[in-house]
């Protein structure tokens, strides 16, 4: 599977976003919650301090290299909280309501299960001789 580099700044070029909206979302180092307009753009979740303003993000999230997403809210204890996670990074986020959680949940969760499957697929298909 060829890997292909993510631009990470300058203008962002959003093809179908699957959704996109405000949510809160705690920064990894200092741990403060700040807004931001998410974007859910094939496999990647990208985060910018404006709405629909497609330039610099703040975060770009390859999901294909995460494998889970969940509510947190005992871990952060937030309501609507939710983890998008890989072994070696967690992102939180916080939506404004349950029901936009777990439309966040479901939409992140179905693109990390296709990227897994396709992988399973690559890896383990049949040979074509």
């Amino acid at each position: 599977m060829s890997e292909k580099k993510l631009k990470t700044s300058g203008k962002i070029k959003i093809k179908d976003p699957a959704k996109e909206g405000w949510l809160e979302k705690q920064s990894r180092f200092l741990k403060t919650w700040r807004k931001r307009w998410f974007v859910l753009d094939g496999h990647v979740l990208y985060s910018f301090k404006e709405e629909k303003v497609y330039e610099n993000p703040t975060e770009v999230i390859d999901l294909s290299i995460y494998n889970s997403v969940k509510s947190s809210e005992q871990y952060t204890n937030r309501k609507n909280s939710f983890d998008v996670a890989s072994r070696e990074n967690v992102f939180s986020m916080v939506a404004s309501s349950s029901a936009e959680k777990e439309d966040w949940i479901r939409k992140v969760g179905s693109i990390i299960v296709k990227k897994h499957t396709q992988w399973q697929s690559d890896d383990y298909g049949e040979d074509s001789d």
